[in-house]
């Protein structure tokens, strides 16, 4: 029996790695920079038509499967499809012998399908999927859905890496590219997206619609999804006129623009960025309740959770912008050309995290430029202390697919020059346009196009693992030939097989103390290296920096003394340089007075938010009245990540301080009043009726403040501060402890979206509230399949479950619930 790729037509995108026995599968041409090749006319077909019984969470469909083979004789085939039920199945309209298993139907042709010919297979199908399509909502009472966190009824695809087979027989991995079509027939009520351009949406005479969605480009079948629930759409059109269609939920209007700020920039930025119009006949975008993920790149219709979908002030606590862009990203990196292999996955998710932190620089300037990318450098060392696994590897986890890969293609602009890299990346997705790559694609388009050969780049910071670990001291050396900064640079990383030198340009930058600076770019390489600088003029050396702007991946150890920090703190060019320098100052005891004036010397005149952050927490614990007065504008600052920092960084809440966090129960942020709240009633029991008549008012994203409210009501009046005459009466808050607690227990509840139960089993826990109606929700929520739910109910039930009143509740009520054998093995590694 052979497995057979169905690439499903005549177009084939390149020729598929280990399966070149099945196919051939590319013309070899070479075309120079212009626009996107077209796929000759003949294109490969799965054609999907699907109904739904949403409170079963049954699927039914009919799926088509046009393709051509590529072998001489192909006498059985194997789809993948994980607990498919197959109707039936037939091959160009005539009856077709297949055999399921739990993950595949195998096909048996009657006569061996053999090259040049075109065939039609089409399977009836029912399933009832547990991952890939999800039903959120149908078996749960909707409330009100203005209601803050109240659950909609939707239901969402997400096919990533190769779920799509849970609920379509199909061939479902990333090598293989064809054009689909979906139908989708369900109730008239509900909107509906697909991928590509929507045909037609007509009525049927039993109250439901059929939507007609097709696509005029091959692409990957784990990109196919499908969206539905009650929505409104805004439209818009990019400056090159491509449609954008922004979908939000109908009753919050008010969440449109700060979710969407930037959507259609985004894509102007993009097609000038990599020189490829957009590759698509449209976007759209969808929030859904429960998703698994941040986002997901579908082709034309990014799939993204609800909890991003923001309001302005739940903007400055967590936004969508760089998801945003990092999914559109993907609409060139990851739909337009795919990875064939998981080897090549930084060939999309690194992308997809580099254009973002170049996006950044645009609209937020150089200092968030350079901090985005620190970010990422911080994240490969992480990864490093854990192993040094190489970018291109099946296991080199996340933080080396997603930071490590943006931050090494930063250096590719850094080592070639970035209008050089802008043609390369052009080039690159030209020539593989609707195509899977492999990282030596990348390769070649480097050689093709600059005529270099990148070897030793793409072996150090590619295939091979780790990072350079720099020790940099310096001299100021004067003789008969002069004064000269001589700066010697030792590697002491690991060196094996996994990782040895690290070849590099280097830029070293002597600062002197009239204002002045030299700079010299030279390549380091071996094991120990020196690099003069001559002071001609005999000046004084303020600062010495290795690197700057930080544009290379490394540990650094250069150990400088204070006045040489306080030079580099006050005078460098580059916001990183000067945090550097800032962070240097940390460990530094030798005169504390002077650091503390330094530092609010910088605080005053630093404009970015992640200097004065620093200087915050090293502040935060000092008594002198420097310190103080820092903190007191700390708690003012026009940047929330700032106020955040110090109401985070202080022990509790010092009376020297109670009046500045409680002017933060007005804040703007959502996030600093919850934490505000928490931080005043612990601190100051006797004052709680005044917080929370202060904040009876606020809701929050996703209950956030609410919820703290309710369980600071709750906790309030258990505890011996809640005198008689002294506690908050109903008339001013609108409730009572006891209804607190059981709004609290609503809350946890299925009736809400996964945020807002989260909030709630925290609350829960912290009041240490544990009856059968908590039990029944936690219990539910650790069955769910979204992770993010599910990880934070098991935690709180093995929390009530170490207690011996509760665990008897617990027990009881697993003993009386009818279970499947999933649920039950699921249940039973916390309750035994």
């Amino acid at each position: 029996m052979r497995r057979l790729l169905l690439l499903l037509a005549l177009f084939i995108c390149s020729s598929v790695a280990g399966f070149g026995q099945f196919f051939h599968t590319e013309s070899h041409y070479t075309e120079p920079l212009g626009e996107p090749r077209e796929h000759p006319i003949d294109i490969s077909r799965m054609t999907l038509k699907v109904e739904f019984d949403a409170p079963k969470g049954i699927v039914k469909g009919v799926v088509t499967h046009l393709f051509t083979p590529l072998r001489r004789g192909v006498d059985s085939i194997v789809f993948d499809a994980i607990k498919i039920s197959i109707k039936s199945a037939t091959l160009n309209g005539t009856s077709l012998r297949f055999r399921s298993t739990d993950s595949t139907v195998i096909v048996y042709p009657s006569q061996a399908l053999s090259w040049g010919s075109t065939d039609s297979i089409i399977f009836n199908y029912e399933a009832t999927p547990r991952k890939g399509l999800y039903f959120i909502g149908w078996n749960t009472e909707v409330k009100n859905t203005k209601e803050m966190g109240a659950t909609h009824r939707q239901i969402w695809t997400q096919g990533q890496a190769i779920d799509n087979r849970a609920w379509i027989p199909m061939y479902d991995d990333a090598n293989d590219k064809f054009i689909t079509e979906t139908i989708i027939t369900f109730d008239k009520d509900y909107q509906v997206l697909s991928n590509g351009t929507k045909v037609s949406e007509k009525n049927n005479s039993n109250g439901t619609k059929t939507w007609h969605y097709t696509m005029t480009h091959p692409h990957a079948g784990y990109l196919l999804m499908l969206g539905i629930g009650k929505y409104s759409i805004e439209h818009r059109k990019s400056k090159s006129g491509v449609p954008v269609h922004l979908w939000y939920y109908t009753d919050y209007p008010e969440r449109m623009e700060p979710t969407y700020r930037y959507s259609t920039e985004a894509i102007d930025f993009l097609e000038e960025q990599t020189g490829v119009t957009y590759p698509w006949e449209s976007y759209s975008q969808i929030p859904v309740q429960e998703f698994t993920f941040g986002a997901m790149e579908n082709t034309t219709a990014t799939v993204f959770g609800d909890f991003s979908q923001v309001d302005v002030r739940g903007f400055l606590d967590r936004n969508y912008i760089g998801t945003n862009v990092h999914e559109l990203t993907h609409q060139w990196f990851g739909d337009f050309i795919t990875a064939r292999s998981l080897k090549g996955t930084w060939l999309q998710e690194s992308f997809a995290t580099y254009y973002p932190t170049i996006f950044s620089r645009k609209y937020y300037g150089e200092d968030a430029y350079q901090w985005s990318r620190r970010g990422s450098q911080n994240a490969a060392l992480s990864a490093s202390e854990k192993d040094r696994l190489p970018i291109v590897h099946t296991q080199a986890g996340g933080s080396r697919f997603y930071p490590k890969g943006a931050a090494v293609i930063d250096m590719m602009n850094y080592v070639y020059g970035e209008e050089e890299f802008k043609r390369v990346i052009q080039y690159y997705l030209k020539k593989h346009s609707y195509a899977n790559v492999e990282t030596n694609d990348l390769y070649l388009a480097f050689q093709d196009v600059l005529g270099v050969t990148p070897n030793w780049f793409f072996d150090e910071w590619l295939y091979r693992g780790g990072e350079p670990h720099y020790e940099v001291k310096w001299d100021d050396l004067r003789g008969k030939s002069g004064r000269e900064t001589r700066i010697s640079v030792a590697q002491i990383q690991p060196r094996d097989e996994l990782s040895g030198l690290f070849k590099m340009p280097v830029e070293f930058e002597v600062h002197y103390a009239d204002g002045t600076s030299e700079k010299k770019r030279e390549w380091i390489e071996k094991e120990q290296e020196t690099v003069v600088i001559p002071n001609s003029n005999s000046k004084e050396v303020a600062y010495v920096l290795f690197d700057p702007a930080s544009r290379i991946i490394k540990k650094m150890t250069f150990k400088k003394p204070f006045e040489e920090l306080k030079s580099q703190v006050l005078g460098a060019p580059n916001m990183i340089d000067r945090y550097d320098a800032l962070v240097g100052l940390k460990n530094d005891s030798s005169d504390v007075n002077a650091k503390h004036k330094l530092l609010a010397q910088v605080f005053d005149r630093e404009k970015y938010s992640s200097m004065r952050t620093e200087i915050v927490t090293q502040l935060a614990e000092e008594k002198s009245e420097t310190a103080k007065s820092v903190l007191h504008k700390a708690f003012k600052d026009k940047e929330i990540e700032v106020r955040k920092a110090v109401l985070n960084n202080l022990k509790g809440v010092p009376a020297d301080f109670q009046n500045d966090v409680e002017f933060l129960l007005k804040d703007s942020s959502y996030a600093l009043i919850s934490s505000a709240m928490d931080k005043l009633s612990d601190a100051y029991p006797q004052n709680v009726p005044q917080y929370l008549a202060q904040t009876k008012n606020e809701i929050g994203m996703y209950n956030v403040v609410r919820i703290k409210w309710l369980e600071t009501l709750a906790a309030h009046d258990k505890s011996s501060m809640a005198i008689p005459g002294k506690s908050p009466s109903q008339e001013q808050l609108g409730t009572d402890a006891k209804a607190a607690t059981e709004k609290l227990v609503e809350y946890a509840g299925p009736e809400y979206e996964f945020w807002t139960r989260r909030n709630a089993f925290t609350a829960l826990k912290r009041l240490n509230h544990c009856t059968d109606i908590v039990i029944a929700h936690l219990i539910d929520g650790a069955l769910n399949p979204n992770e993010r739910l599910a990880t934070p109910a098991k935690e709180t039930l093995t929390y009530f479950y170490q207690q011996l009143e509760s665990k008897a509740k617990i027990v009881k009520y697993y003993r009386a619930g009818q279970w499947t054998q999933m649920q039950k093995d699921m249940l039973e590694k916390i309750i035994k």
